[in-house]
């Protein structure tokens, strides 16, 4: 799982990235909001595939 910060609407580091397999989520709240949905994320596409 790799973790960036990005700048989003003129706001210094304050949009968190999510990256993992080529899933790739952001959340402008928090670094573990950010993990948190990345994580039901992956369990729902994985559920998808099956």
């Amino acid at each position: 799982m790799y973790i960036s910060y990005q700048n989003y609407q003129g706001g210094i580091n304050n949009l968190v990235v999510v990256e993992s397999n080529g899933v790739v989520t952001t959340s402008l709240k928090d670094k573990e909001t950010a993990i948190r949905t990345h994580k039901r994320k992956l369990k729902r596409l994985k559920a998808k595939q099956t």
